[in-house]
């Protein structure tokens, strides 16, 4: 039988990013109030980002640098390798995989996304890249030239399959579509990304999907539904990341097809009950109500969702900026970017462009290649949902596929 071991001012059920960001929040209006944290992960909260891209490319930067040391810096308790079973808003209070009950004041859903896998055996041979217990097991097996496979065309999967192969790694990338990002991409920059890939000796599987795979004596072996087999040391999956919302929409919260849902304050439809990150539902100042599964969202909602909670009265303006960094290429963008959508270009310089996404004649979404130009700016463009007509008035555009 559960029974109630601690009380909180202030519980949060996540241990990532947003779960960190919110203690931060938190403990800059109210030093005093109690916080606890409650995290399936293994690991303190530590910068999720650093897994697929700088820990594989700066030799200065390692494994611990990660950490946030979030309980410690902050005065917060937290409890690892533990999962919220059922959340009781009536009593303000949840209930633990350990049969454990914490009681609440304010309480913070912050679960964040969990990988997708492939159906087979598990092994640390086999990985579904999200934590840093992830990481550690692909360092196991990479380097050293052994041959690793990464499957995916997202942004986990262009990411390590980059990260690895600039850590003295044989990789194969196995991705679905023509060029790596081309369903976000018009042509000539997905290919530009490609030849990056090319350039650096990846041998890339187009249009395919690894249909299954086996454990060997020394690793695994993958095949492709073409019927290509390849074998390797180890075996990375970066197939896209879902959000379990179960909890929220078993303890009778608002639940809709993007998330938790929350107003403009993040609170959900519960009272004292708030969500960030990930898992929400939210209304977006530029966007509308959307999801975002992005760092920075999390790092923002995460913040401003603490103050909330301790006391401030604010909107949530922020809207979320996905991006992504591999060899000497970055990107930023938000809205709407997809490649089937009209697309047009502004060139700025060498290697460098905005390009515009127009969903029936309206800007829908901005993609930023290493432009160096503010997102502010973008964003106050993608606010005011011009046409193409309006817009090449003000800006040198040529269309692109």
């Amino acid at each position: 039988m559960a029974k109630e071991t601690k009380k909180y001012n202030y519980l949060i059920v996540g241990g990532g990013m947003a779960a960190d960001q919110a203690v931060a929040g938190i403990r800059s209006i109210d030093k005093e109030g109690t916080i606890g944290i409650i995290s399936a992960d293994t690991d303190e909260p530590y910068a999720r980002p650093a897994l697929s891209k700088k820990l594989w490319v700066d030799p200065d930067f390692h494994d611990e640098d990660i950490d946030f040391h979030t309980a410690q810096k902050y005065n917060a308790q937290i409890s690892l390798a533990t999962r919220v079973t059922k959340v009781e808003p009536e009593n303000h209070a949840v209930e633990t995989d350990k049969g454990e009950k914490y009681a609440y004041d304010e309480l913070l859903l912050a679960t964040g996304s969990k990988a997708k896998a492939l159906n087979g055996e598990k092994s640390d041979r086999v990985v579904a890249l999200r934590s840093k217990q992830d990481y550690l097991k692909i360092r196991k097996f990479s380097g050293k030239g052994n041959h690793v496979i990464v499957v995916g065309n997202g942004y986990i999967g262009s990411e390590i399959a980059a990260g690895l192969i600039q850590s003295d790694t044989e990789v194969s990338l196995v991705i679905t579509g023509d060029r790596i990002f081309d369903k976000k991409f018009p042509a000539f920059l997905s290919e530009k990304y490609e030849q990056k890939y090319l350039e650096a000796g990846m041998k890339i599987y187009h249009n395919s999907k690894a249909s299954d795979y086996e454990l060997t004596k020394n690793g695994v072996k993958v095949q492709l539904d073409d019927g290509t087999e390849l074998e390797a040391a180890g075996l990375v999956l970066g197939i896209g990341a879902f959000t379990d919302y179960s909890l929220a929409s078993e303890a009778g919260l608002k639940v809709d097809e993007h998330g938790v849902v929350v107003d403009e304050h993040l609170k959900t439809s519960a009272p004292d009950i708030w969500a960030a990150g990930d898992i929400i539902s939210y209304p977006d100042q530029i966007l509308g109500r959307q999801s975002a599964g992005h760092v920075r969202h999390a790092i923002n909602s995460g913040l401003f969702v603490g103050k909330q909670m301790a006391g401030e009265n604010g909107i949530y303006d922020y809207t979320p900026v996905f991006y992504s960094w591999v060899f000497d290429i970055n990107w930023e963008a938000f809205g709407k970017v997809d490649s089937n959508l009209e697309m047009y270009a502004e060139k700025l310089g060498d290697e460098k462009y905005i390009v515009y996404y127009f969903e029936k004649d309206v800007l829908a979404g901005v993609l930023s290649w290493s432009s160096g130009v503010s997102l502010d700016h973008l964003k106050s463009i993608l606010k005011k949902r011009p046409t193409v007509e309006e817009l090449g008035k003000v800006v040198k555009i040529e269309a692109v596929e």
